[in-house]
């Protein structure tokens, strides 16, 4: 069984995967499985389907704190980073916002090297205070997904 760490990690990957093509995520997921010969979990199968789900929303909030780029100029790395992280600051309720832009900053640094996570902290940073704010609410508080691996 994958930590959440691990988990969180795979999570990654397919949402990585996911921006070079618009293959279902049921294929990535099976890809990834034949590839990898890999135990896939829970945590990265439900955080794939729901950044797929709420994707337009994502966007709009990384274009939105993403102020010295646009959203088009963002490696695909940093894209998944900050999708990832998002995604859990809104819909994953057990999870502490630190720990999931912690996370995405030290899977930017493993997966495209330091100079991206400084970048990556910031846009986080500015949006996790809006988040905390009351600035920016979930669109649909029934996607919750509950406890995280």
């Amino acid at each position: 069984m994958l930590n959440r760490r691990e988990s969180r990690q795979q999570a990654f990957e397919f949402i990585f995967e996911k921006s070079f093509n618009e293959n279902e995520n049921e294929e990535i997921l099976h890809n990834a499985g034949d590839a990898r010969d890999a135990e896939i979990s829970d945590y990265a199968k439900k955080t794939l389907e729901g950044v797929s789900e709420h994707i337009s929303e994502i966007d709009g909030y990384i274009s939105a704190f993403s102020v010295k780029r646009s959203i088009r100029r963002l490696s695909k790395v940093v894209l998944a980073a900050l999708r990832l992280a998002i995604y859990e600051i809104i819909y994953v309720d057990d999870l502490d916002p630190t720990i999931s832009i912690n996370e995405a900053v030290e899977l930017t640094k493993k997966f495209s090297g330091t100079d991206e996570s400084g970048y990556v902290n910031g846009v986080l940073g500015g949006f996790l205070r809006s988040y905390k704010s009351g600035e920016i609410k979930k669109k649909n508080n029934e996607n919750s997904e509950g406890e995280a691996q």
